[in-house]
């Protein structure tokens, strides 16, 4: 058959429970709609809940410790490991030298201008690249605000509406090429700073005055937890400032952000169809990662494998493959263009242990995880996570297990229970034997610095100074 064009509509920091969890408050038409047509990977995890090292995983198909990019880029300064090497192949290189138009609108996030470096020239940046978008300069806020938790938007638009409408503006010069393409549109929400158009903020303001997650606590004041969800890494981790109207605020502006983005995919969504790219082009619509939006005390992400920040959503349309599907095999990831790939009918530009990596071909029954730096700190985490039991292990911070039948919060920690540890060891040994196979250098002896120290001995002032070598 023809090789379909393919197109990926990223967002970050989507949670999975907007789209899957029955009775959800979120409000998203279009989303909604869209899974009707596609199919929906239920059980879609992210390789790490961090933006950099995740987004690497997703463009090479490789895992952290793999492709060696373990932490955040910061504009044109990198922490340690923190921007994708050049010699690590993307598949937007691959799908190019095959034959494909390769586009990309909105967030890079692996190094300014490094993909243009890679010969991907039909590009546009809003990340601090080379080609940037700039946001309307007459945006203005309603009081109160208190940013980057919640601001509402009077006048004006976030800067994702024009990413999507320079992306709507390609759709037809894509589509009247002989040529397939790849077309990704990678936006900044609902990712903080939570800044959304006040009609959207309006569509959540009977939340309750007392509104706050299931498994919402005081910072820090859960017992049993590893040494590295003890302090903030981050300004925006300390939430020890927020009262209960801030969190019903963020909540609120935070699902604003989904709805808005939401009219943004209804938007795109219908452009399509006028260009005529129904019959001959994949969608999938996905995140990074989620936000932890108050649940154990936390604002946005961390050194953690909760599934707040863990489950992503994954939705995936193909053109005479019918809708409404859902899937619960276990995906990640990383997984995605080798999946895309695959039913695009473009299964030769990947070799045979990729093609089996297919989403449609795919029965595993759990998701692995890594976590190896922050803010230029360090931390080594690894997980895995099965339909009930969840175990994050680490060399130098505690063990974690969790039971999700009983816990689906992740309050209680039965590491250190006597009842559970033939089940930890079980955990612990098909972890250690993933490891193995994937040539972690976690799996093996060595000694390893406190946990959150920085990677190369410098001061926090002096992370932000790393050459872009």
């Amino acid at each position: 058959m023809a090789r379909q064009n393919i197109i990926l509509f990223l967002t970050d920091q989507w949670r999975w429970d907007t789209l899957n969890e029955a009775g959800h408050p979120a409000i998203l038409p279009n989303l909604r709609a869209f899974r009707a047509e596609a199919t929906n990977f239920e059980n879609a995890f992210t390789t790490v809940p961090l933006c950099t090292p995740a987004r690497a995983s997703l463009f090479t198909g490789r895992l952290p410790h793999q492709h060696g990019t373990t932490d955040n880029v910061q504009g044109k300064s990198f922490y340690p490991h923190g921007k994708l090497h050049p010699k690590q192949t993307t598949y937007l290189e691959r799908l190019r030298d095959a034959g494909y138009n390769v586009a990309f609108v909105g967030k890079w996030h692996l190094g300014d201008g490094t993909i243009l470096d890679r010969g991907i020239e039909d590009v546009v940046l809003s990340d601090g690249g080379d080609t940037p978008l700039t946001a309307a300069s007459d945006v203005s806020f309603a009081e109160p605000r208190k940013s980057p938790y919640y601001g509402t938007i009077t006048d004006g638009e976030p800067l994702d509406g024009i990413r999507v409408a320079r992306a709507i503006e390609m759709l037809p010069r894509l589509a009247a090429s002989d040529q397939p393409f790849c077309l990704v549109v990678s936006l900044h929400a609902p990712h903080f700073p939570h800044h959304v158009p006040a009609e959207f903020v309006a569509l959540y303001d009977d939340l309750p005055a007392d509104y706050v997650p299931k498994n919402w606590c005081r910072q820090f004041a859960e017992p049993g937890k590893p040494l590295a969800q003890s302090r903030p890494w981050h300004a925006v981790h300390d939430t020890a400032h927020m009262s209960a109207e801030d969190w019903r605020r963020t909540a609120q502006h935070y699902w604003g952000f989904c709805s808005y983005t939401d009219a943004l995919f209804g938007r795109f969504r219908a452009a399509m169809t006028e260009a005529g790219l129904d019959e001959s082009t994949l969608l999938a619509f996905t995140s990074d990662h989620g936000e932890m939006l108050g649940a154990h005390g936390w604002f946005d992400k961390g050194p953690f494998f909760y599934e707040e920040v863990m489950r992503i959503p994954m939705m995936v349309r193909q053109p005479g493959v019918a809708g409404g599907e859902t899937r619960r095999n276990f995906v990640s990831f990383h997984d995605l263009f080798p999946t895309l790939i695959e039913r695009a009918g473009a299964e030769t530009l990947l070799d045979a242990a990729e093609r089996e990596r297919s989403y449609w071909r795919s029965d595993n029954d759990a998701a692995f995880y890594t976590y190896d730096a922050y803010q230029g700190r360090q931390f080594r985490f690894r997980g895995i996570r099965e339909t009930r039991y969840k175990y994050a292990w680490s060399p130098h911070d505690l063990e974690e297990l969790y039971d999700l039948d009983a816990d689906p919060g992740e309050r209680r920690n039965l590491a250190s229970e006597p009842t559970h540890q033939v089940i930890g060891q079980r955990l612990k040994a098909r972890l250690f034997d993933w490891m193995t196979r994937e040539n972690d250098w976690l799996s093996g002896p060595g000694s390893h610095p406190p946990v959150g120290s920085y990677v190369d001995g410098r001061d926090a002032g002096e992370q932000h100074q790393h050459p872009q070598g």
